[in-house]
């Protein structure tokens, strides 16, 4: 009885795992499908092409602006330096105060320059006594030709002599240059100054200068009499500058051409400008009709600007020549065709080949 039973397990046994042998090899155990990864359970995009926003490129009309960085400065601008060295014995303005053309700024101890200065004049006037002299006895044949010579070339030498202890005097008083508002000092009383010292700033606040820089492929929409208008950190609104002066040359180290603009004081008290202060201008370009990328499709690279076109269903990355830039679009000048099919999203998750259904964006 009991080999009896032994026997049938055995059986058993054998036909049970004959049976998952052989479904196993047909593939049809119920996690097949889930280790294929196929059908509805899969990974997503697994079963079919990506879905990516795209837009159809065509030719626009557009008068687009190019953002560059800019420097307000002051219609004039000098540092006041001491040409000579000397004690300060006056101080003639006041910090951030307007002062006039010719107004003293500093003094130094004049001392010493003006009494070389009144030995010279001294000198000169005996040198003209004796020049005048030797002409009256030149005249009464009393003196050669060649004492008269002398007597005339000694004058000359006094008064070059007296020209320039007066020079040098006069420069012990530091006058502003024109008229304008005055910076801060960078003397006291009593110091000592060394020739070439700063003593202040002078700044004609009247008018201002815009300086920016252009790109050497938009230099040919800049030009006198050109309206751009710029902003600056202080103030919510826009401010006008009118160009007039533009370099002739392009700078061959940073391929910029440079550009400055004059503007006026705002009247507003919304803000004020100041030299130095940094601004952003906007330069209008001429209306152009030319196919315009969206600046988020645009993938830059060492080999220049490129972007995911769709063809026969499939991604393909495709080098185009860029022109004009600006914030929100970049001009397509070769490289790309009316029609095309360009990715504006997702451009991550593209490889190359890869199959796509672009979902068209207006």
């Amino acid at each position: 009885m009991k080999t009896h039973l032994i026997r049938s397990c055995l059986l058993t046994g054998c036909v049970v795992l004959s049976l998952g042998m052989f479904a196993c090899g047909k593939g049809e155990g119920p996690g097949a499908k889930a280790a294929k990864g196929a059908g509805p359970g899969g990974p997503p995009g697994a079963g079919g092409p990506m879905k990516l926003p795209a837009i159809i490129l065509t030719s626009a009309s557009a008068s687009p602006t190019v953002t560059v960085p800019g420097t307000v400065m002051a219609e004039q601008e000098v540092e006041v330096r001491a040409e000579i060295a000397g004690k300060v014995t006056q101080i003639g303005f006041h910090e951030g105060e307007p002062v006039k053309q010719g107004q003293l700024l500093v003094g130094l101890d004049e001392a010493e320059l003006k009494a070389q200065w009144q030995g010279a004049d001294a000198a000169l006037l005996l040198a003209k006594s004796r020049a005048a002299r030797a002409q009256e006895d030149f005249k009464a044949q009393a003196v050669s030709r060649n004492d008269l010579d002398e007597a005339q070339a000694q004058l000359k030498t006094a008064a070059a002599a007296a020209a320039l202890a007066k020079a040098r005097l006069d420069k012990c008083r530091i006058t502003a240059p024109f008229a304008g508002v005055a910076g801060l000092r960078g003397v006291d009383m009593g110091g000592m100054l060394e020739a070439g010292a700063a003593v202040t700033t002078v700044q004609d606040l009247k008018s201002f200068r815009l300086e920016f820089a252009v790109p050497e492929n938009q230099a040919a929409y800049v030009s006198r009499g050109l309206k751009v208008h710029f902003t600056v950190a202080g103030r919510e609104d826009s401010l006008w500058a009118t160009v007039f002066a533009v370099d002739p040359g392009v700078d061959p180290g940073t391929r910029l051409l440079r550009v400055r603009a004059r503007t006026a004081p705002p009247a507003d008290k919304g803000g004020i400008l100041r030299p130095g202060a940094y601004a952003r201008v906007e330069l209008p370009l001429q209306e152009s009709n030319a196919l315009w990328v969206p600046a988020q499709a645009v993938v830059g690279s060492a080999r220049g600007a490129q972007v995911w076109r769709i063809r026969g269903g499939k991604a393909e990355l495709v080098v185009f020549k860029a022109g004009t830039r600006t914030p929100e679009s970049v001009e397509a000048v070769q490289g790309l065709a009316l029609g095309d099919t360009i990715l504006i999203s997702g451009l991550m998750q593209v490889k190359p080949g890869a199959p796509v259904l672009p979902q068209m964006v207006r």
